[in-house]
């Protein structure tokens, strides 16, 4: 190989080189802003969703409370169970005594036949806590539907318990109607991992495993008030998750997103630079050849000769 072409190669080396050292250096800062802000958004997402939950609970539990102050004070119990319904867009709204009589926010309204309030969870937690207490996710016998319980001890001559039951839907409808880069989503579900809402038809009250296999069911046991980050694996697919506690339940809500989603423009970028980067390379070295002929004062004529005798 002649000078004149070890100069070239050597420039065409140089040029691939500082191209690729350019370009590795632009594409790990630019992934690094991505996963930055594919996280920010994860937990932007969380944070504002756990704020609409914790209102939504927040009111119900204030118009729970709000009856329960009130009944001491009243004879007929119906139109302040029935005010107490509409405030907080319950179902309905219910009194169970010790003795195991009920009231409801409608005076027609009769319990079963051998219904004993006192037997029921929202009656004994509340009764045992003398606080306002929520029970855990299930279905309803009247309307089908996913629903809780709020209620709250009385403090009255008469021990009672008042209490009103309200459908889970427009929790459900939030949820699911979460989406982020990624092909992001959210669940809730409860501590011990049964899937309150998700998109996947069928799924209420399922085992979060079952639903999502791979799903590291200690993220939500140890969900709090902080939106913790985390990375895990489903069937191998490589997955960024963020957990975080909605206040005064006992839920997790949690947002999924894909990481070669979230990263796939990335891809595209990587590509595009190595297009570049050979584009660039191949002009710098037609640029440089003229350049090395004049440096090393050979004409193009005097190289083909060289090229012959050699």
């Amino acid at each position: 190989m002649s000078l004149k072409q070890r100069l070239l190669v050597f420039v065409a080396a140089l040029l691939v080189t500082v191209v690729v050292a350019l370009s590795g250096v632009m594409y790990w800062q630019m992934r690094t802003e991505v996963i930055d802000i594919v996280r920010q958004e994860i937990k932007t997402t969380a944070s504002g969703n756990r704020e609409i939950m914790t209102k939504w609970i927040t009111h119900r539990r204030e118009a729970i409370e709000a009856v329960a102050a009130r009944l001491p004070l009243v004879d007929a119990p119906a139109p302040l169970l029935l005010e107490g319904r509409k405030v907080g867009k319950f179902d309905q709204v219910y009194i169970g005594y010790e003795d195991k009589r009920m009231d409801y926010d409608l005076p027609e309204k009769t319990p079963v036949p051998g219904f004993d309030p006192t037997e029921r969870l929202w009656y004994k937690q509340a009764n045992e806590t003398k606080s306002t207490v929520i029970t855990q996710p299930y279905v309803s016998v009247r309307t089908k539907e996913l629903c809780i319980t709020v209620s709250r001890s009385v403090a009255s001559q008469t021990p009672s318990v008042v209490a009103g039951d309200i459908s889970l839907e427009e929790i459900i409808q939030l949820v699911n109607a979460i989406e982020l880069r990624g092909r992001g989503y959210a669940f809730l579900s409860t501590r011990d991992g049964k899937i309150v809402a998700h998109s996947k038809l069928g799924s209420s009250l399922k085992p979060v495993e079952d639903i999502i296999p791979g799903f590291d069911t200690s993220f939500l046991k140890t969900a709090d008030g902080n939106i913790g980050l985390h990375k895990f694996g489903i069937e191998g697919t490589p997955k960024y998750a963020a957990t975080v506690a909605i206040p005064g339940t006992d839920w997790a809500l949690c947002i999924v997103a894909d990481k070669a989603a979230a990263l796939s423009p990335l891809c595209t970028l990587l590509r595009n630079m190595a297009i570049s980067g050979l584009i660039i390379a191949a002009l710098g070295t037609l640029i440089a050849y003229p350049a090395l002929l004049k440096l090393l004062k050979l004409s193009p004529e005097s190289c083909r000769t060289e090229a012959e005798n050699q």
